[in-house]
């Protein structure tokens, strides 16, 4: 069986710490590595991932066949579903908002990518309207204090705590049902308390949601909720 060589493109990053890989939307592989990184351990580093990489573009290219722009959005979070108009004329996302319904969705871009991107940013502005109140009336009520609160979307993690009291919560949420996402928001609180899962800690989780095992196991089988054209945008 023949092996093709992976074809990448390099990104020099003033913020990166150390040299990288990752998978880019629409973009294939890409290097990411410090200035000062040297460039002849490029191919190395490369083939060191090799594996990795191509197992990440599969399964993007999946995704990407498997997935169809979809007729309407489902959010079980809220139980709302918002129709989608693909209008095929370019525009500005931010027009675009400010002329939608949450029932009614008109998407202007004249591809694909275009289309995509549109929907998740979307998906993104409804998570950034629905979760800074639900979090800030479970903080009030559990007594459980945080210090901020970011949305953002990951493929792995539902929410993280920092050690300052950060919070950030995978706008993918908006995809799972709502006792869910109030359990997931609660666990984090309680890392504001307990920065690991001691046995102090689940203590804690369980004052204030009695039934969390059943939570945790449900969330663990969630990811099968986001549906595909929303993943196929994400970084592997």
């Amino acid at each position: 069986m023949i092996v093709r060589p992976l074809k990448w493109t390099l990104r020099v990053s003033r913020k990166a710490r150390y040299a990288r890989l990752q998978i880019k939307p629409f973009g294939g592989l890409e290097v990411v590595i410090p200035p000062r990184f040297p460039r002849y351990q490029i191919p190395d580093l490369v083939q060191q991932h090799a594996d990795w990489a191509r197992n990440q573009l599969e399964k993007q290219s999946r995704l990407r066949e498997a997935a169809r722009l979809p007729e309407q959005i489902e959010l079980l979070f809220d139980n709302s579903v918002t129709r989608i108009i693909y209008s095929g004329r370019p525009g500005s996302t931010a027009d675009l908002f400010d002329h939608q319904s949450n029932d009614v969705l008109v998407i202007s871009a004249d591809n694909e990518q275009g289309c995509l991107q549109q929907l998740r940013q979307w998906v993104r502005r409804r998570a950034q309207a629905e979760f800074p109140d639900l979090i800030s009336q479970l903080s009030l009520r559990s007594g459980l204090k945080f210090d901020h609160l970011s949305i953002r979307s990951q493929k792995t993690r539902w929410g993280s705590c920092s050690s300052r009291g950060n919070i950030s919560l995978n706008d993918q949420l908006l995809f799972v049902p709502p006792d869910c996402v109030e359990y997931l928001i609660i666990h984090e609180l309680c890392h504001t308390r307990h920065m690991n899962h001691s046995a102090a800690f689940w203590r804690l989780v369980g004052e204030h949601c009695a039934d969390y095992r059943r939570h945790e196991k449900l969330l663990a089988r969630s990811r099968q909720l986001v549906p595909d054209w929303f993943l196929c945008d994400l970084y592997s």
